[in-house]
């Protein structure tokens, strides 16, 4: 063992060294034991696999003063700590201030060295397909009992007590843990963003997924040790994490109770808090069974948003004999929708005056007036509206309407062409029509579309897509604008509107 030595020793200076050891010994701070959850993990200490968890290690000043512990385990996410031994001269200068020797240092010694924690748990987390659809589950506020002045355990031995200055304080505001909930769920198979219910954009998002999660803390303990920047220990959560349907409110669907320990490994005591509810939110999504259970949920709200089944017949077809005379007929089948707020478009699908448009048109009116190309208008009530998919079924009383035939979106190639018919921009271009062609299928947002550069403006919504043989084979629904952009336009399939509407349509 190299030594550096201030001045020449007695000989029998020698016979001193194993007791200033012994001395230094006594500290105990140079080992540490390593645990994971799950238990049984690899352990690689600076690229080197050493052995597997629980690991206790024993610190060696060749390690270097920097000790960087990764834990691996087949079907899990690689979990790492950093560990820096403290040098402390103090103690083998004040060995040798007690004993008169000289003053020593030996830097690779290691019991001159500490480890900031005697004991660290990693937690290891499931690993999740990449390719798995991911299911949209919007983020209300947390909600949390734990009350002001509540016991949270201790920290160095000392009782903590929750109020306006404990570093736990989040917690008599817990909707600033909602942040935390989703940075838990960000790379797993849920799409969670945060939705602020009572908003119409927070609706508006909760409505598409059919659902809402609640998350709720039902008490925090806690035995923590450290400085309070660099915090060790365990952090009991309990919580409940409630489904909430979006079609019907205050209902719940689903109550998962989740009782989780974080372990703090070197954390700000203020971030522990922010830590353990992440750690949760990150082990709900690992629940067994929980993926069949949401999709469950959002295919019964679907079918919800489609409302009863409509039966009609097949209207009667127009008559047009040449490629010529067919828009002038098929525009007769066309409609302006008035409402209070505007206009839009859309199309006659039977005789007896059912018709189809898309649901912004309508807004929250119940009846509407449609205005038809031969002068005419009418009142009409609406007899459904599916907001995932824009789409409304709206039914005028009256017989004998000229009625579109419904065609196969299916077989349509791409470039094949298109024409879309509707009242542009103000309700006097009535029945205006544009040519172009089926640009793609194109897949936004989870619904599927026809993409045409056909000429759409404000005031097209609702229309027809009508192909090469005067058939409607899909809904006007949105325009993509901006600088630079042209021809990007978008229609619902007519087969998917009919299915998202619970259409059903027979013979003649």
């Amino acid at each position: 063992m190299h030594m550096s030595v201030i001045r020449s020793l007695p000989l029998g200076f020698i016979a001193l060294l194993s007791g200033c050891a012994s001395i230094l010994g006594g500290t105990g701070k140079q080992t540490l034991t390593l645990n994971s959850e799950p238990s049984g993990a690899a352990v690689h200490m600076n690229g080197t696999e050493r052995g597997t968890t629980p690991f206790t290690y024993n610190y060696v000043a060749a390690d270097g003063e920097e000790l960087v512990f990764e834990l691996r385990r087949p079907g899990y996410k690689a979990a790492s700590v950093n560990i820096r031994p403290s040098r402390n001269n103090g103690i083998l200068f004040a060995d040798a201030m007690l004993l008169h020797i000289p003053y020593i240092v030996d830097k690779n010694n290691p019991k001159l060295y500490a480890m900031p924690t005697s004991e660290i748990t990693l937690q290891l987390y499931k690993e999740f397909s990449e390719v798995a659809m991911r299911q949209a589950l919007p983020i209300s506020a947390v909600n949390s009992s734990v009350l002001n002045n509540t016991n949270l355990g201790k920290m160095q031995g000392k009782v903590m007590k929750l109020d306006k200055l404990s570093p736990f304080r989040d917690l008599l505001q817990p909707e600033i843990l909602s942040g935390a909930v989703t940075s838990g769920l960000r790379d797993t198979w849920l799409d969670s963003k945060m939705a602020r219910i009572g908003t119409s954009k927070g609706d508006e998002t909760v409505q598409r997924a059919k659902m809402h999660m609640q998350p709720s803390i039902r008490s925090v303990q806690v035995d923590l040790r450290g400085e309070r920047t660099s915090i060790y220990g365990p952090v009991e959560l309990e919580m409940d994490w409630k489904i909430m349907s979006a079609l019907a409110k205050d209902s719940v669907l689903l109550n998962i109770p989740q009782k989780t320990t974080y372990y703090a490994n070197g954390d700000r005591v203020g971030d522990v808090i922010n830590a353990a509810v992440t750690h949760a939110a990150r082990l709900f999504a690992e629940h067994e069974g929980l993926q069949d259970q949401l999709a469950g949920f959002y295919g019964s709200g679907l079918a919800l948003s489609k409302g009863s089944e409509v039966q009609m017949s097949a209207p009667t077809p127009i008559v047009f004999n040449t490629r010529r005379e067919m828009i002038p007929a098929l525009v007769r089948a066309v409609v302006t929708i008035q409402t209070d707020n505007g206009h839009g478009s859309g199309f006659l699908i039977s005789n007896d005056g059912y018709l189809i448009t898309n649901e912004h048109v309508l807004g929250s009116s119940a009846n509407v007036k449609v205005k038809f190309e031969q002068g005419f208008t009418l009142d009409a009530q609406v007899v459904k509206v599916n907001k995932d998919f824009d789409l409304a079924l709206v039914k005028v009383q009256a017989t004998d309407l000229p009625a579109l035939s419904i065609g196969d979106d299916k077989v349509l190639m791409l470039g094949e062409e298109i024409f879309a018919i509707g009242t542009p921009l103000d309700a006097t271009l009535g029945q205006s029509v544009s040519r172009g062609v089926l640009s793609g299928r194109r897949e936004l947002e989870g619904r599927f579309y026809l993409q045409t550069d056909v000429s759409i403006n404000p005031g097209n919504s609702g229309g027809p897509f009508i192909d090469e043989d005067g058939k409607v084979v899909g809904v006007a629904t949105m325009k993509i604008s901006g600088k630079g952009l042209e021809g990007l336009g978008f229609g619902v399939p007519i087969s998917v509107a009919l299915k998202e509407l619970n259409i059903t349509i027979g013979k003649p």
